[in-house]
């Protein structure tokens, strides 16, 4: 649940509740006024009656003119009768007030009535000589007076409803404003989350965000320093890494391979001498001879892991392709399409070995774990930005990468290299896996 949404809900239920407590004294408060305005106006008409009972005391006989009750609707608190003794009504003063004006609700008119004591009826006899001419009949009615109350009600909780809604509004409007700046907070984490290490919180009005954005920014530039250094640090290994097996493919050829290249030469000169001189030793010449050739060719191949010599001598392109086509070979029940178009130019060592052995390792990647039928391999030159790259294209067909499956150092390895000189690479995994690198050229 979003902030706003929470504020505005809390907001509305302490709106709600002060509603509620103000409804409760509204009712309060409309009905002690009923009641005052009720017994007031039957404490003056019995005051009145009384006293016109008074003034006429010689009344005989009564009808519609004894007290004119008709021109009394004014009194609209109060019912006002005027029965014979058979209880038949002679007068009244609610005949023009048989309909009232925004009548209050009947649930409204229910609660008034259950909050307040039950409306006793007056009573005032007539007499003349002893003899009772008939009554009036004087009852509470508050149904003006709730009418009024509830009209007063309405009104209040009308401005009470627009106070809520722009209250709400007003929070919506308040908090929007106070959390723009969490959007920009949250472009910056995404931005880092992809990998983008420039990326910097503009300052904020709000001390608060202002403290956070700082705070952000120097973690940032820390973080960026310490990869920064990092790749350096990786970098430098890596290219020690290729010095020691350079030198190391250098004593390998120049020693260990003429040593071989002579204990063959001298095998095959003692093979030769033996036809004559010394038959019994031409078997163990023969065995010699083919020792060495096999120690030759894991020499060669050795060299060829350690340091392709085609890489130093003819360039990126045809070291590439001396890699993709024996393994081709290796591999003929998977389908291998490549595609190499780097016009030959050469480029320094470092971005060699590196295009190199991110190829490398794919394929071994591939032989490995992927059960692969058909690998696309694509490595050409790019224009982008004003920049040349090696963009770099490996796909294959096979199960993709597995969260649970460890391919040990050659993943992270390889985005080290590309990644140590100012490269990108993607991995993506869908029906197969895809590599894609670019490499600047510099």
């Amino acid at each position: 649940m979003s902030l706003k949404l929470r504020l505005n809900i809390l907001i509305t239920l302490l709106l709600l509740g002060i509603l509620i407590l103000g409804g409760i004294f509204s009712l309060n408060n409309a009905r002690q006024n009923a009641i005052a305005e009720i017994r007031s106006a039957e404490k003056l008409v019995l005051y009145l009656l009384e006293d016109a009972t008074i003034k006429n005391k010689n009344i005989r006989h009564i009808d519609k003119n004894t007290f004119n009750l008709q021109y009394l609707g004014h009194m609209r608190h109060i019912r006002i009768e005027l029965i014979d003794t058979e209880g038949k009504q002679i007068d009244s003063n609610s005949a023009k007030f048989s309909e009232i004006e925004d009548e209050a609700p009947y649930l409204f008119v229910k609660i008034l009535n259950h909050l307040s004591s039950k409306w006793e009826s007056s009573t005032l006899p007539l007499f003349y000589d002893g003899k009772q001419l008939g009554s009036l009949i004087i009852t509470p009615d508050p149904s003006y007076e709730y009418a009024e109350k509830w009209k007063q009600l309405k009104a209040l909780m009308n401005l009470v409803f627009l106070f809520f809604v722009l209250v709400n509004i007003t929070v919506t409007w308040v908090v929007s404003l106070a959390l723009k700046p969490t959007e920009k907070i949250y472009a910056a984490l995404k931005d880092l989350e992809d990998g983008n290490l420039d990326t910097r919180l503009p300052p904020f009005k709000t001390v608060e965000l202002e403290r956070i954005g700082q705070k952000f920014n120097e973690m940032v530039a820390q973080l960026q320093s310490s990869i920064q250094q990092n790749h350096r640090l990786s970098q430098e290994l890596i290219n020690l890494q290729e010095e020691e097996r350079k030198k190391l493919a250098r004593d390998l050829h120049d020693e260990f391979g003429q040593c071989l290249t002579a204990i063959n030469t001298d095998a095959t000169v003692i093979m030769r001498a033996s036809e004559n001189k010394y038959p019994e030793l031409k078997h163990s010449a023969l065995a010699i001879s083919e020792l060495s050739k096999h120690l030759m060719e894991l020499v060669r191949g050795l060299l060829q892991t350690l340091r392709p010599s085609v890489l130093d001598e003819l360039g990126l392109q045809s070291a590439l392709e001396d890699l993709i086509i024996p393994w081709k070979k290796r591999h003929a029940d998977i389908d291998v399409q490549y595609h190499l178009d780097l016009d030959n130019h050469l480029f320094n060592d470092q971005i060699n070995i590196a295009a190199y052995r991110l190829l490398q390792e794919a394929l071994t990647n591939i032989t490995k774990h992927a059960l692969a039928t058909k690998v696309t391999i694509a490595v050409n030159i790019e224009s982008r930005a004003k920049q040349k790259w090696i963009h770099i294209f490996i796909e294959d067909n096979g199960v993709g990468l597995n969260s649970n499956q460890t391919f040990g150092l050659g993943l992270p390895g390889m985005k080290e290299r590309i990644v140590g000189l100012d490269g990108k690479i993607n991995f993506t995994s869908q029906d197969g896996t895809t590599i894609e690198a670019w490499i600047p050229i510099k």
